[in-house]
């Protein structure tokens, strides 16, 4: 566990350590581990420099490694959860300043316990690192995205958010930009953060119970593998502390949440976005039943139109592909010398999904747009 006065001083230390080894602003730092606490520790000091972080899925075979440390640009990286002697020839040749491990010693690997000082001096940053992430992209290829820190919203706009006390479950990973994005929104909030390497349904129900979670926001494969367990196991659980559930991260089926409403109570809501937009549109739990089949309407700030394979914009009604603008839209970018800008003229980023929209807004979703012919984005709308 960690305090957050324990969290700032551990980032501080760590960040005079990879000051130490060249590391500063704008050098990008791979992280390749499970949901952790030191991953947070990594990630405040990331900030602290101003470098971004680039957080990769721990199970990703070595080429495609590889391939995504090339494309992300990463300076450093820093391994958990896995023999890192597994990933040595996905390394071989990269020009790192820092090759970490915090599990296991073996060659060519820095001690990750070893890159903290005695003492530093305290560093004052930005809140949360930017971010590399990764975009399904056009043609099924994965896409280096840049993502910006999450800036605060002007006072006209939105109202100061209201404390909340509580404690989030974090099950989705943190290489998904969901993940990262539950964990900043949830100490924003002023809400503890309970986390989980692996997830097992088990486990997860004895989670809640012992942490009295308040929050937990999921995929619907975790929520699938919750709601097979047996009625009585989830029975057996305490879980009166629970006040909301969200689902997102793909398309979840009526059937699914109405099991999950049936374990847990009417507290389901759910969630749709992407790598490029960030959250979209969002279905609160007071209006599931009366919109079975959609997940909800575009938040503020936010715009959606549907269009055709030629790009142009389709009424209401009308099944095409799902476009997007948002604040995240409007500043992210792909990396690479190959890469395209994504966004139309007018800030809209095609989400690789197709949906349609009804008469008051209310979006659903059809399935995946990877059928459809890639439009000509300068000429969409």
């Amino acid at each position: 566990m960690l305090s957050y006065a324990d969290w700032n001083e551990y980032a501080d230390l760590l960040a005079e350590g990879f000051a130490g080894r060249g590391l500063g602003r704008d050098d990008v730092i791979a992280v390749r581990c499970r949901n952790r606490l030191e991953w947070a520790v990594i990630a405040l000091a990331a900030a602290k420099l101003d470098a971004p972080l680039l957080s990769l899925d721990p199970d990703l075979p070595p080429r495609a490694l590889r391939e995504r440390l090339i494309h992300g640009r990463a300076s450093a990286i820093i391994v958990g959860d896995t023999d890192p002697g597994a990933i040595s020839s996905a390394l071989e040749g990269l020009p790192f300043r820092l090759r970490a491990s915090m599990d296991m010693t073996r060659p060519g690997f820095f001690n990750f316990w070893d890159l903290f000082p005695p003492a530093a001096p305290a560093r004052f940053g930005c809140s949360q690192p930017s971010l590399i992430a990764w975009s399904a992209g056009t043609g099924g290829r994965a896409q280096a995205v840049a993502i910006p820190r999450r800036r605060a919203a002007p006072a006209s706009v939105s109202r100061p958010p209201p404390a909340e006390t509580g404690v989030a479950l974090i099950t989705v990973p943190f290489q998904r930009t969901w993940g990262t994005t539950q964990f900043w929104a949830t100490l924003g909030a002023g809400r503890a953060i309970a986390m989980m390497r692996a997830f097992d349904p088990m486990q997860a129900l004895a989670a809640i119970e012992r942490r009295r979670v308040t929050h937990w926001a999921a995929l619907p494969d975790t929520f699938r593998q919750m709601v097979a367990l047996p009625a009585e196991a989830i029975a057996a659980a305490d879980c009166s502390s629970l006040q909301d559930l969200m689902i997102g991260g793909a398309p979840a089926s009526w059937a699914l949440k109405s099991k999950i409403v049936t374990a847990f109570g009417p507290i389901l809501s759910e969630s749709y976005g992407a790598t490029e937009t960030g959250p979209i549109t969002v279905l609160p739990a007071t209006r599931q039943n009366e919109r079975p089949g959609s997940c909800g309407r575009p938040l503020r700030g936010v715009m959606v139109e549907i269009r055709d394979p030629d790009g142009r914009r389709l009424p209401p009604d009308n099944v095409g592909e799902i476009w997007a603008r948002t604040p995240r839209s409007l500043e992210c970018g792909l990396i690479g010398q190959r890469a395209r800008d994504p966004r139309d003229d007018d800030g809209f980023i095609a989400t690789g999904d197709t949906g349609r929209v009804d008469e008051e807004g209310f979006l659903y979703i059809a399935g995946r747009a990877s059928s459809m012919p890639t439009p000509d984005i300068r000429r969409a709308g």
